[in-house]
């Protein structure tokens, strides 16, 4: 009999093992929450961006700043914004899950 031997003389059965793996990646969604607006932001506030600049129209002067532009800058700078959210929770998420092997 070793060490690593229950008590009792038999070892565990496959599904108290199999336990104590699924604990442990339920508990270690640390960046989830971050990574899932982080990339919905990214994706869609360009799209609301553009459609916000051709709701707005142009006007026909010639030299200004359009609005299409304009809303398309603020999406993308929304966009880049959630980039990085997404990132910094992939980051977390990677770090909490570094160990769990």
């Amino acid at each position: 009999m070793s060490d690593n031997d229950a008590p009792g003389g038999h070892s565990p059965a496959p599904a108290e093992a199999g336990q104590s793996s699924a604990i442990r990646v339920k508990e270690n969604r640390t960046g989830i929450k971050l990574i899932i607006p982080g990339a919905i932001l990214l994706f869609l506030a360009p799209l609301a961006g553009f459609l916000g600049g051709t709701m707005v129209g142009s006007p026909g002067a010639i030299g200004g700043l359009d609005p299409l532009f304009l809303w398309l800058f603020g999406g993308m700078v929304v966009g880049g914004i959630g980039g990085a959210v997404a990132l910094l929770g992939t980051l977390r998420w990677v770090r909490a899950n570094r160990g769990a092997d």
